[in-house]
C-alpha cells in the first residue's frame, strides 16, 4: 500500500468538485426529501470510496485550513441553508441546529464508505442486497432524524 502525501489529500476537492456541488441547487429540505438526499450521498460515496478515504486523510495531515476550504464550506453553506429553510417551514426538526443536523446526515450516509471494514462487521457480506438494505436504512435514519414534531 503506498503512502499518501500532502498533495493526495489535496486532490479532493479538484478531483469531486463538480459531484460535490451539484447539490448547491436545493433550495429547501421544505419540498426536496431529506432522505433521499442522504440516499443520494450514499450511492456517491459507494461509487466513490476513495473520497471518504481522502478526507480522512486530510484530516491525519493538515493540522490548520484545508487546500480550497472556503469553496468547500461554500458548498456545505448550500446544505445548511436548505436545512434551515425546511426548518422556518416547519417540515425539518428544530430540535437540532442546521449546521450539526446536516452534518449528521452526511455522516449518516458516508461513514458506511469510510469504514467498510466495520460494516461488514456488522451486517454481512457486502453484495447488492445489503447495499439496497443500507442505503433503505439511510434515508429512514435521515428522515427519522429531521422529522419534525
Amino acid at each position: 500500500m503506498r503512502t499518501l502525501e500532502k498533495t493526495d489529500a489535496a486532490s479532493i476537492p479538484r478531483k469531486h468538485e463538480k459531484e460535490l456541488n451539484v447539490n448547491e441547487e436545493l433550495a429547501s429540505f421544505a419540498v426536496e426529501d431529506i432522505g433521499e438526499h442522504a440516499g443520494r450521498v450514499y450511492g456517491y460515496h459507494r461509487e466513490h470510496p476513495e473520497l471518504s478515504q481522502l478526507m480522512r486523510w486530510e484530516g491525519l495531515t493538515f493540522d490548520g485550513e484545508v487546500p480550497d476550504e472556503e469553496q468547500r464550506r461554500e458548498c456545505y453553506g448550500y446544505k445548511v441553508q436548505a436545512v434551515a429553510e425546511g426548518q422556518r417551514q416547519g417540515t425539518v426538526t428544530d430540535a437540532l441546529e442546521a449546521d450539526h443536523l446536516a452534518f449528521l446526515v452526511l455522516s449518516l450516509a458516508g461513514w458506511w464508505s469510510a469504514v467498510p471494514q466495520v460494516a461488514r462487521m456488522f451486517t454481512g457480506q457486502d453484495g447488492p442486497q445489503e447495499q439496497a438494505r443500507r442505503r433503505a436504512s439511510v434515508v429512514e435514519a435521515a428522515r427519522s432524524l429531521a422529522r419534525a414534531p
